[in-house]
């Protein structure tokens, strides 16, 4: 599984730094399924498509569409069991957590990823 960190390269603005990307027909089918949730930080990020469902998830999340240069085309919320809005344009849908550190993202946002070399969902070190 590759991880991506996605980030606003006009503002420097980490989107994500635990995104999944679904680069293969066994990721692309199971995305986010059977998840209990989908902490901050985290998301997938699905290429060569314009459009996801929800079928088998537990709680909402939160798309945005992107073109082929990385600028978000349109944005929306997916609820479990349904299908999201098929969009003309886009070639990318990053599912990112339905909360408000999602909601600073627009259509005309740019978005850029690199791979993250970082273990993906560690947990968090005890504090003292």
């Amino acid at each position: 599984m590759t991880y991506l960190t996605m980030r606003v390269p006009s503002t420097g603005l980490v989107v994500g730094d635990r995104v999944r990307l679904a680069d293969g027909p066994w990721q692309r089918f199971l995305g986010l399924m059977g998840t209990r949730e989908l902490p901050s930080g985290g998301g997938m990020l699905f290429p060569r498509t314009n459009a996801v469902h929800g079928f088998f998830m537990r709680y909402p999340v939160r798309l945005a569409y992107l073109d082929a240069r990385g600028t978000i085309v349109a944005m929306a919320v997916l609820k479990p069991w349904r299908i999201g809005p098929i969009i003309r344009g886009a070639k990318y849908v990053l599912e990112l957590p339905d909360n408000p550190s999602t909601h600073i993202l627009h259509p005309g946002d740019r978005l850029s990823w690199e791979v993250n070399r970082k273990k993906a969902f560690t947990a968090a070190p005890p504090t003292a």
